[in-house]
């Protein structure tokens, strides 16, 4: 039988209890209720994927693959953006390891190219050229040319088209986060031919990323989407992890995670129950898994 290639998810706490990681080529979803940690599970993932490829920390298996790049696509915020929460939130040496070896892709101009945001609004380069513009009185032929194409035939590249050409020359043996996945859905779902068109988009990187080898990330803030479109969406990618709030008394909450499903990896599970995991966030350590319990009912 051929050995199942694993990659560490870089938070030990929970790849020690699930055999090393994840399987390689995996399509992830993580949808989590607002503030209920998969955002920090990633910034966590992130950072200590390098810890390891650095030799600071050991994987929690000997045997598992590391990603040769770690990339964070995002489609609404900017990067300097997501670095100043990141800074906020982890203590400045795990901020300096994610800052200096996370890479990013911003992708709002393929996004917003057309909405009503003035593209000046979400683009450096665009603010720069339209100052200079402005200096040869060319702001109306500025505004044709980025919202036309340039005047000419060449047809812009859709946001799907633009995230496709990207991820094939660089999700190969790389972890990626397309930050978020709730963003780039909500795009694509005005019409139902529109989301076709993304739900085929998503069966084609799920087929891929077999191929690549690598991980993708795809996390989705839970209850933006109509139920029956998160359900369409979770049945196009191999594994999807929940994060909820979930009471622990009168007055108090916990974070929890657990595994709704997972090609490859709930196998490696013992037993038929799912299993619940309880986490913490801290700044000096990000995301941990503090317990897991076993309960019923959530496998489908």
């Amino acid at each position: 039988m051929e050995h199942m290639k694993i990659i560490p998810t870089g938070v030990l706490s929970l790849d020690s209890l699930i055999g090393g990681g994840f399987p390689a080529g995996s399509l992830v979803l993580l949808k989590s209720e607002i503030g209920a940690g998969h955002k920090e599970f990633l910034m966590t993932a992130s950072t200590m994927t390098f810890a390891m490829k650095k030799g600071m920390i050991k994987p929690a298996e000997p045997t598992v693959t590391l990603p040769n790049n770690y990339w964070w696509v995002t489609f609404t915020r900017a990067p300097e953006d997501m670095l100043q929460e990141i800074s906020m939130s982890f203590e400045q040496d795990l901020y300096e390891l994610f800052r200096d070896n996370v890479k990013f892709r911003d992708f709002s101009e393929d996004y917003f190219r057309t909405s009503p945001v003035p593209l000046e609004w979400v683009s450096d380069r665009l603010r720069e050229d339209k100052e200079k513009e402005k200096l040869q009185g060319l702001t109306q032929a500025f505004t044709a040319l980025h919202r036309t194409g340039g005047g000419t035939s060449v047809k812009p590249k859709t946001m799907l088209e633009s995230l496709s050409e990207f991820l094939s020359t660089n999700a190969p043996d790389s972890a990626i986060v397309l930050y978020t996945l709730s963003d780039l859905a909500r795009l694509y779902s005005d019409s139902e031919a529109r989301w076709y068109d993304f739900t085929l988009f998503l069966r084609g990187l799920q087929r891929a990323a077999k191929r690549w080898g690598g991980l993708i990330y795809l996390p989705m803030t839970a209850k933006l989407l109509e139920e029956r479109r998160e359900e369409e969406i979770s049945a196009c990618v191999d594994g999807s992890v929940t994060f909820k709030w979930e009471a622990a008394g009168p007055t108090r909450r916990r974070r929890i995670m657990y595994f709704e499903k997972f090609r490859g990896l709930l196998p490696r599970l013992d037993g038929a129950a799912v299993v619940k995991f309880e986490v913490t966030i801290t700044p000096t350590a990000g995301f941990e898994v503090a317990r897991a319990e076993l309960i019923e009912g959530l496998m489908r």
